[in-house]
C-alpha cells in the first residue's frame, strides 16, 4: 500500500487552453478546395514530349469551354425565334400592303386595277372603268389589323362611304411567295329599271341586263334621260361593298311637264262631267285644288301604255276632301300620246273610257 500523496496535475494555461480549441474549430470546418496555381499545373518551358507527348489543360480553358458551351446552347434557339419573327413581321407588312393596295386603287377610281388584283368570281361581271370614275369614291381608305398565319391571312380594311364608316375582312393567301386577296369589293347592285323604252344608267352604262352588274364602293348618281312622256333618273345611291347589305336602288320616274299639264286639263274636265250627273263622288259646286305633281303607277312597254294619277282637294267638302283620278295614255310609235282614257273620279283601279275633249 502506498502511502505517497496522489499526484496532482496543473491545468493548462489559458493560452494553451485556447490554442488547444483553435485547433479543434479548425479541424470541424469543412475543407476548402484552391485550384492549385497555373504555374504549379504547367510550369513554364514545359515540353510536352518529355511525358508522352500529353498536354495538360490549364484551368483558364477549361472555364472559357464551359463559358462558350452555355453561350452556345443558349443562342441557337434564339437566334431561331428571332428569324421566325422577323418573318412573320415581313410576311404581315407585305399582306398589309397588298390590302392597302387595293382599296387606294378604289379610292383611285381605277376599277381596272382593283379587278386585275382581286377578280370577280361567278356569273357577273364589273362594270366598266368609267362607272367608278363618274362615282364619289370612297374616303379615307385604311388597314386596321393583319394577321398572318402561315400561308394565309386576313386583312381588315376600312374606308368611308356617303359619311358612313365600313369595316370589311379581306381573305387572303400567299401564291409563290405573294399575297393574292380573296375577297372582293365589287357589289352586285339589282337597278330596278322602269319598265319602258327608258333604261336606268350611270356614265351610260346599263346597270339591268341578263348579267348582274358589279360595282365598287362609291355614291353613284343615275343617268337622267328624258322622253316624250317620262323622265328617268337623277337618283343618288350609295354602294357599301358589304354583301350583307344588298343596294337595290330605285329609279324614279316622273312625267315631263307638258304632259303632266295635259293629264290636269283632262282629269279637270271629266270631273265636272262627272259633277252633273247623279252618284258622282265629288260634291258639286265645291272648289277645286289640284295638286302639282302627277305619279306615274304603271308603264307597259309591250301595250305601249301609261297609267298616271292625278290628285286634287275639294276645298269645301270636309267630310272627303281629297281625291284621285285614274288616266292612261295610249303611245304611238314614237312614244307620244296617241289617246287618253280616263276612270271615274275618286275611284281607282276601275274601268277607263276615251276621255272628253
Amino acid at each position: 500500500m502506498s502511502t505517497g500523496s496522489p499526484e496532482f496535475v496543473m491545468p493548462p494555461p489559458e493560452s494553451t487552453a485556447a490554442s488547444m480549441r483553435s485547433e479543434a474549430q479548425q479541424a470541424r470546418r469543412p475543407v476548402e478546395i484552391v485550384p492549385p496555381d497555373p504555374a504549379v499545373l504547367e510550369p513554364d518551358g514545359f515540353d510536352p514530349t518529355e511525358h508522352g507527348g500529353r498536354r495538360r489543360l490549364r484551368w483558364t480553358h477549361l472555364a472559357a469551354a464551359a463559358v462558350l458551351g452555355l453561350v452556345a446552347g443558349i443562342g441557337v434557339p434564339g437566334a431561331l425565334v428571332a428569324a421566325e419573327r422577323a418573318g412573320a413581321d415581313t410576311a404581315a407588312q407585305e399582306l398589309r400592303a397588298a390590302a392597302l393596295a387595293y382599296v387606294d386603287a378604289i379610292a383611285a377610281g381605277d376599277s381596272r386595277a382593283a379587278t386585275e388584283m382581286v377578280p370577280i368570281r361567278g356569273l357577273a361581271y364589273a362594270a366598266p372603268p368609267e362607272v367608278l370614275r363618274a362615282a364619289r369614291t370612297i374616303e379615307v381608305p385604311q388597314v386596321e389589323v393583319v394577321h398572318v398565319e402561315g400561308d394565309r391571312g386576313t386583312a381588315e380594311v376600312h374606308y368611308r362611304v356617303y359619311g358612313v364608316d365600313v369595316y370589311r375582312t379581306l381573305q387572303a393567301e400567299r401564291v409563290d411567295d405573294a399575297w393574292q386577296l380573296r375577297t372582293s369589293l365589287a357589289e352586285v347592285v339589282d337597278a330596278r329599271e322602269p319598265g319602258n323604252s327608258l333604261r336606268a344608267t350611270v356614265a351610260g352604262v346599263r346597270l339591268g341586263g341578263f348579267l348582274p352588274v358589279m360595282l365598287y364602293p362609291g355614291v353613284y348618281t343615275f343617268d337622267a334621260a328624258a322622253g316624250p312622256v317620262l323622265v328617268v333618273g337623277g337618283d343618288v345611291f350609295a354602294v357599301d361593298g358589304d354583301p350583307r347589305t344588298p343596294t337595290a336602288p330605285e329609279v324614279t320616274v316622273t312625267v315631263v311637264p307638258a304632259v303632266a299639264e295635259r293629264a290636269t286639263e283632262l282629269a279637270e274636265a271629266a270631273i265636272e262631267s262627272c259633277r252633273e250627273r247623279p252618284g258622282c263622288l265629288v260634291p258639286s259646286g265645291s272648289r277645286l285644288r289640284f295638286v302639282d305633281r302627277v305619279t306615274l303607277t304603271a308603264s307597259d312597254p309591250v301595250a305601249r301604255t301609261i297609267d298616271l294619277i292625278v290628285g286634287f282637294t275639294a276645298l269645301d267638302a270636309p267630310a272627303q276632301p281629297f281625291f284621285q283620278m285614274q288616266l292612261r295614255a295610249v303611245l304611238d310609235d314614237r312614244d307620244e300620246p296617241l289617246r287618253w282614257e280616263c276612270g271615274q273620279p275618286g275611284v281607282l283601279g276601275g274601268p277607263t273610257s276615251t276621255c272628253e275633249p
